[in-house]
């Protein structure tokens, strides 16, 4: 017997007897009486929205998308969001900027003092990089 079934029967005999005493005999759970599941047309309705989100701000990742969908009313987070976007292939990739020593440390460039500077023979100027090489195991200094 279905659960629809049961379901009828329960509101059939519910004035003659208690809902719990039905659901006992059909060895069915209460809760499952007052289950509504959730209708379609709101994950359809909220695919659109995001789509048509995605397609006006192609940069905007899960994040901004959800912030927007929640101005707009829509009771949504942003890992349903994120879930939706993925299956969808819509995805943003997160661009970042190369990252150099200069913009790590705070300060700057080093001026180069040979530039203007006139070389008329051999060993006249030298130049030394230092790579620092850091691995789980050991950290060894690299000299050029």
């Amino acid at each position: 017997m279905s659960q629809s079934q049961k379901r009828q029967i329960v509101e059939a005999l519910q004035t003659d007897y208690s809902v719990r005493q039905i659901c006992d005999a059909l060895g069915l759970h209460r809760s499952s009486l007052y289950y509504q599941p959730k209708s379609d047309s709101f994950e359809q309705e909220l695919r659109d929205e995001r789509e048509k989100l995605a397609a006006r701000y192609p940069t905007y990742g899960y994040r901004r998308i959800t912030q927007m969908l929640v101005r707009k009313g829509y009771a949504v987070g942003y890992r349903r969001v994120a879930r939706l976007m993925k299956e969808e292939n819509l995805l943003v990739t997160v661009k970042r900027g190369c990252q150099t020593t200069a913009s790590v440390d705070g300060l700057g460039q080093w001026v180069n003092r040979v530039e203007n500077l006139d070389i008329c023979r051999r060993n006249q100027v030298w130049v030394g990089d230092i790579t620092m090489s850091d691995s789980k195991s050991n950290s060894s200094m690299l000299r050029y």
